[in-house]
């Protein structure tokens, strides 16, 4: 009988119910610190530092939490919804991130086969950075190899500028294919919100933010 392979996406988000990407060999310690856990107590994800006191994630990660806390080097500290956009599954919140310092926002695209690794906290877990390849961009999202699980959403997407690890993304979900009429997880394609996405986000949110000061 044949069998037909469709490509599914799987949000994942944890519920207890002129420098080639080479010159980086993993995000170093700066970087890991500027991603973060994001707890709603029934629900977990992750985040990313991107201005002081300002921490994107995804839109279905903070979806239906009654209380936001983040994870700041070790701290758990109250945290509040400053914009949202459900489109774009995206969601910045205020929160003290003390000094961490932000991650940088990347300037250049990224080349196929680049090296990038997804980092976030699986199942509400320890952090993890999972390397692997930028594949393409289709219907407006990055397609890579780097293997995500659930908790990661809202992480952040990281690639080398310059010697330099720099924010190239958001974690969104990983992929899956349909068998037999069951959805089977795939371990080698993980999707995410592109940069320039996130940047006009950011852009509009400060914006509205800075209204109602």
């Amino acid at each position: 009988m044949k069998r037909t392979l469709l490509l599914f996406i799987i949000l994942v988000f944890y519920t207890s119910s002129a420098f080639s990407s080479a010159r980086c060999t993993s995000p170093d310690p700066q970087t890991k610190a500027g991603i973060v856990l994001i707890d709603g107590g029934e629900s977990v994800g992750s985040g990313v530092v991107v201005a002081h006191n300002q921490i994107l994630t995804a839109a279905h990660v903070i979806k239906g939490m009654d209380t936001i806390y983040v994870q700041v080097n070790g701290a758990l500290v109250p945290a509040h919804v400053l914009s949202e956009d459900s489109t774009k599954d995206l969601a910045l919140l205020r929160a003290d991130t003390g000094e961490t310092v932000p991650l940088v926002l990347s300037h250049d695209k990224l080349e196929r086969n680049d090296d990038v690794w997804a980092m976030g906290y699986p199942f509400g877990e320890s952090l993890v950075s999972a390397s692997g390849r930028y594949r393409g961009t289709w219907d407006n999202a990055i397609y890579t190899s780097a293997s995500v699980n659930f908790g990661q959403s809202g992480g952040g997407l990281i690639s080398c500028e310059r010697g330099k690890p720099v924010l190239a993304g958001m974690v969104r979900a990983f992929g899956a294919v349909k068998k037999n009429g069951k959805l089977v997880r795939r371990d080698d394609i993980s999707v995410a919100v592109r940069i320039e996405t996130i940047k006009q986000f950011l852009v509009t949110s400060r914006q509205v933010a800075s209204v109602f000061k």
